[in-house]
């Protein structure tokens, strides 16, 4: 029998992008780490500073060098990550946050009828807390099955490599690299996809063009999803019963 495909999206550029002020994602990384650890982290920006680095990494280096210690930063991990969540409940109180990529969902849905066919998961440095809150928010259909989330390992390479045991520890199933595909829109997620030995598919929604993209040599680098020849690589080119327009 043909073994199942795992399909990996990274969430921020691919699936959903920002689209409130940037208060939830700059001040408020900071207030939620100085109220938990009770420190003064500097306001920082953690895509411009932290750029391709996962949550329990971006927590390490700004609270190391205030000596706290890795343990310390563990343990008060989760109550930090609730705080987070909190926080974006509070702005979404205000405003809009996030809104999902219309082509990204609508080639997760598609897959995600096919369970026969595909496993459908993410793959984010996003701890699970917020990449849950995220999808969520933005209206993301819920289609994911599976997922390698930013508390799980110090780096994001580190975090991909854990897909083979997570995978058959959560779904039964043992993988190959063959069986895996990587979908993101930085060089960061190809990188990760050819770290484990994946298919790569980069896109440009997100916080990297073409131009660096391609220097990575995806397997596919789109605009879209909804590219053709992602859907014939799929195998997902017909409409499924949400997308059929009523008569």
């Amino acid at each position: 029998m043909k073994s199942k495909k795992l399909v990996l999206f990274d969430i921020d550029g691919t699936l959903i992008y920002h689209v409130g002020r940037k208060t939830s994602w700059v001040t408020r990384y900071t207030q939620a780490l100085n109220e938990v650890y009770g420190v003064k982290v500097l306001p920082f920006d953690p895509i411009g500073k932290h750029e391709g680095s996962i949550e329990q990494k971006i927590a390490w280096e700004e609270l190391s060098p205030l000596g706290i210690n890795r343990q310390t930063i563990r343990a008060k991990f989760p109550r930090y990550l609730k705080r987070r969540v909190a926080l974006f409940d509070e702005d979404a109180g205000v405003e809009q946050l996030y809104k999902a990529i219309p082509d990204a969902c609508t080639l997760a849905r598609r897959l995600g009828a096919h369970p026969d066919r595909y496993i459908v998961g993410v793959l984010t440095g996003n701890a699970t807390s917020i990449a849950l809150w995220k999808l969520s928010h933005a209206g993301v259909p819920d289609v994911f099955h599976f997922g390698l989330y930013g508390e799980e390992a110090d780096d994001r390479i580190a975090l991909s490599h854990l897909v083979f045991d997570k995978a058959f520890q959560e779904l039964g199933v043992r993988l190959t690299g063959g069986d895996i595909v990587v979908i993101g829109d930085t060089v960061h997620d190809i990188r990760c996809g050819r770290a484990i030995g994946a298919v790569t598919i980069g896109v440009t929604t997100g916080g990297h063009d073409r131009g660096m993209l391609a220097k990575e040599r995806p397997d596919l680098l789109v605009d879209s999803l909804m590219d053709p020849r992602v859907l014939g690589m799929f195998g997902v080119n017909r409409l499924d019963k949400k997308e059929r327009p009523s008569v």
